[in-house]
């Protein structure tokens, strides 16, 4: 497949573009999204969802020797000191290394596996890069006598410091083009162990980890679609306990971080999987559980306020990451700059803003119209925004991983090549340095699985858009008039999504 160059106004040299998807193969994507959408609302109220606590479940800790596996100390720990040596490399390459993005192992590792790699996992395993994680893991280790233990502030216990760190990553990745430059990869690397570090010597537990990590936080949100869970085994147990060992701690083990009493947990998202409530449990009363996918949105839960709105700046910060990486963005941007006179850094910043209001603008109009069309008088628009917000999490988190499959699917091969020579310096220590990287899956199975990705979320946000509905309006003549506007605007961030991996995309490095 024939690449093509692109001078992009947000990277330093013009870089190759990956082809989209084919017109066939968009249109086709596009009929498919259209006959699934009338499919599920035709079906609409014919098969009542099982009630939540019937839902299937099964444990995994029934597997002989499972549960003495992730009690012991000795997994997680190997697991983190893995990850804290590539974190070393990723650093050392970053700094010492060549700065051409497509011969050091800092930006390729980081943003074409690892990025790509933490979305898929959290479909399955939930945030298990919390488990791994190293900054936290490095933070852990600092001796207890240096520490404040301060609780954090009352007014930033929520997402939004999360949120602007996340957004803020955003501006600086496709604004500086970070994924470009390793110093600057590195830089990031170590600014992110300055913070947990910074955080676990003022503040008690990892109020990092539960309020201000951008990628737990990101992963935490996704993970509410995980096909894991960890859950109390049985409810009346954890209700009888009178120690509360899996909130406070014990010998066996640390409190949770995060500040989570297992009885009382109904979603995954401040769930770090740390295990320490595995371990610390008296009664052995913690499930691991395989579950259908979406169970933690599939009972039409109200999200709190910053949940939302993070639901809805994921969509439009997925969608803005996309737009950037096609020659649209260089005509956007040019068109700011004619228009006002501004600089290219500027003009990025209000396409940016732009891009970021835009879909709240809009999802908050499209709540109003639900909220006219149902004839709702009891419930505010801003009330259905909150309801309804969870509905848009399958949209973004199956839009992203589409995206990030792409660039796995051309540029995943490199990595074996910067595995022999990871600093660039001529180096050959696997014998794969001069490997030609070439696609990893022939380019229609990786059109097809986008196209499938993006129809896959489509459906789970149509459905968990119904069951909101139903909750909200029993009768089903009111909620099905209200599902109209947002099976409307699904559409439209659907057919977005599919337009988006049809454009060439701008290659992360060069080959």
């Amino acid at each position: 497949m024939a690449l093509v160059e692109l001078g992009s106004t947000t990277h330093a040299r013009p870089a190759p573009l990956m082809p989209g998807v084919p017109d066939p193969v968009f249109y086709a994507g596009a009929a498919g999204l259209l006959v699934l959408t009338f499919a599920l609302l035709a079906l609409r109220g014919r098969r009542r969802a099982a009630r939540r606590e019937h839902a299937w479940r099964y444990d995994l800790f029934r597997i002989p020797g499972l549960g003495a596996l992730v009690r012991h100390r000795g997994l997680q720990g190997s697991l983190q000191l893995a990850m804290a040596l590539l974190l070393i490399l990723v650093v050392v390459a970053g700094l010492a290394g060549n700065p051409a993005p497509e011969r050091n192992i800092a930006t390729i590792l980081t943003w074409t596996i690892w990025w790509t790699w933490l979305v898929a996992v959290v479909l399955v395993l939930g945030k298990v890069w919390c488990t791994v994680c190293p900054w936290i893991a490095i933070a852990d280790r600092l001796p207890r006598s240096f520490r404040l233990g301060l609780r954090w502030p009352t007014a930033l216990r929520n997402l939004w410091p999360a949120i602007g760190l996340f957004v803020g990553l955003t501006w600086l990745e496709l604004g500086y083009g970070v994924t470009g430059k390793p110093w600057l990869t590195a830089v990031l690397g170590l600014s992110m162990l300055a913070l947990a570090v910074s955080t676990a010597l003022v503040f008690e537990r990892k109020a990092f980890c539960r309020y201000a990590c951008l990628v737990g936080r990101v992963s935490g949100l996704y993970s509410m679609f995980a096909a894991t869970e960890l859950r109390a085994a049985d409810g009346d147990v954890c209700r009888r306990c009178a120690t509360k060992d899996c909130y406070r701690g014990n010998d066996a083990g640390a409190p949770c971080p995060t500040h989570q009493f297992l009885g009382a947990m109904k979603v995954n998202t401040y769930c770090t999987l740390c295990a320490e409530c595995v371990r610390s449990c008296p009664h052995q009363n913690v499930a691991w559980n395989l579950r259908a996918p979406g169970s933690d949105l599939s009972g039409g839960r109200r999200l709190a306020t910053d949940e939302a709105y993070l639901s809805v700046i994921l969509l439009s910060m997925s969608a803005f990451h996309g737009l950037t990486m096609t020659p649209w963005w260089d005509r956007i941007v040019a068109a700011i700059r004619r228009s006002t006179g501004v600089g290219e850094l500027v003009a990025f910043t209000v396409g940016m803003a732009t891009m970021l209001a835009l879909p709240l603008a809009l999802y908050w109009s499209v709540c109003l119209l639900v909220r006219l069309a149902a004839g709702e008088r009891e419930r505010s628009t801003f009330q259905l925004f909150l309801r309804f917000a969870g509905s848009l999490l399958p949209i973004a988190l199956f839009y992203h991983l589409a995206h990030n499959l792409q660039h796995v699917f051309y540029e995943g091969a490199k990595l074996v090549r910067v595995a022999s020579d990871p600093l660039g310096y001529g180096w050959d220590l696997f014998g794969t340095a001069s490997l030609s990287p070439g696609l990893l899956l022939p380019a229609r199975v990786g059109w097809t699985l986008q196209v499938a990705l993006i129809l896959i979320g489509h459906a789970y946000g149509i459905l968990i858009a119904h069951r909101t509905a139903r909750v909200l309006w029993p009768d089903g003549h009111a909620g099905l008039r209200a599902e109209l506007p947002l099976l409307a605007a699904m559409v439209s961030f659907s057919v977005l999504s599919l337009w988006l991996v049809a454009q060439p995309m701008l290659m992360r490095s060069a080959l």
